[in-house]
């Protein structure tokens, strides 16, 4: 249960929730689920960069309070400031990873799944291994030049 008060606890629930979600993610029965889980993923990831920015401003608002583990504070600062720089960029490529979920999250709600289509839906997919077929000619159908004009 998030406590909306203490964000160290928050976050360790948040990284224990996804760790969930990715081992409960990888069977899916029922397929209208889908619809409910990119919804949540969508919001958390408008959160989670929320969070990012927040977390940029407040090193940016605290560099002057810095210092590394020898007691130097130009080299905290400089950190502080380059972990801001670094929790932006990272803001930046969730609210990239945002737009794409919410463009699949879209396409998704405009499925009608059809019962007995695919009936074994935990049946992991082997996208990576599969090679284009062999064409008709014997001739390897990724080849750049593609067959000779004179069957050479």
């Amino acid at each position: 249960m998030p406590t909306y008060e203490n964000p160290a606890v928050d976050a360790d629930e948040a990284a224990e929730a996804l760790r969930g979600l990715a081992h409960a993610s990888r069977v899916v029965t029922d397929p209208s689920d889908t619809y409910r889980v990119l919804g949540s993923l969508t919001t958390a990831l408008a959160s989670l960069r929320q969070s990012l920015d927040q977390l940029a401003d407040w090193h940016d608002r605290n560099a002057g309070r810095a210092a590394d583990d020898n007691g130097h504070q130009r080299a905290g600062r400089h950190d502080a400031l380059a972990a801001g720089e670094y929790l932006r960029d990272a803001a930046d490529r969730v609210r990239q990873a945002h737009g794409s979920l919410n463009e699949a999250f879209s396409h998704n709600g405009r499925i009608a799944w059809q019962p007995g289509i695919d009936t074994d839906l935990t049946r992991p997919r082997d996208r990576a291994g599969r090679l284009a077929p062999p064409s008709a000619f014997g001739t390897d159908t990724g080849s750049r030049e593609g067959p000779h004009p004179l069957g050479r």
